[in-house]
């Protein structure tokens, strides 16, 4: 390191630093500034999205309720056209409302492209559960076992373990179903799902 004799060598030597380095430190603040700046701004402008993305959810959610060709049209838009938890949330709209149609069809593909939208685990364990067993209504009992395997919550394995049990069930593996049903009684479940599982228990189990 370089000592300094007096004042004027340390005035001199700063001169120095600053025209050899003043370009590169300007410029470093300037990212720098402009980084903090930016960073606020994203987060910002992706509360706003989010925001109106919340708005333009629920103004849909009543029109697809309403029953109408155009209410689903728009939702169905909506779904398409957005990258957020609101695309998925609709999704399960959509879904919904083709099981209650009968149209399992429409709901395993509304789920699907749901599923490809939820940002979080939660979000995606709710919407695998619902994959699993609309694709086990289907008959697609590889694809819901799939789904099962991406349920990843701990809160979720009981009701997991249940659809298990019934994909099993009905691909003959009536060992593999009582596991399951027994691996999901052993899992935290409600009371009523506890119940539904040791009724499927003893019925395999006595079959």
């Amino acid at each position: 390191m370089e000592v300094y004799t007096n004042e004027n060598d340390q005035v001199d030597a700063i001169k120095r630093f600053f025209a050899n380095n003043g370009v590169a430190l300007v410029v470093g603040l300037v990212i720098g500034v402009g980084g903090v700046f930016g960073w606020n701004y994203w987060q910002s402008h992706k509360t706003n999205v989010l925001q109106e993305s919340a708005q333009k959810y629920e103004a849909v959610s009543t029109q697809l309720h309403s029953g109408t060709v155009q209410g689903i049209e728009a939702a169905q838009k909506f779904a398409a056209e957005t990258d957020d938890v609101y695309s998925a949330m609709m999704g399960l709209e959509l879904a919904q409302i083709s099981v209650d149609k009968g149209d399992l069809a429409n709901a395993q593909k509304a789920l699907t492209d749901a599923l490809s939208k939820a940002k979080t685990v939660d979000m995606q364990d709710l919407i695998s559960f619902r994959l699993a067993r609309v694709q086990l209504a289907l008959g697609n009992l590889d694809q819901a076992m799939t789904s099962i395997e991406n349920i990843k919550g701990k809160s979720w394995q009981a009701a997991a373990q249940d659809v298990r049990g019934d994909v099993l069930l009905q691909k003959g593996d009536k060992a593999g179903a009582k596991a399951a049903y027994t691996q999901g009684l052993e899992s935290d479940g409600s009371q009523s799902l506890r119940g539904i599982l040791t009724l499927k228990l003893n019925n395999v189990s006595n079959s």
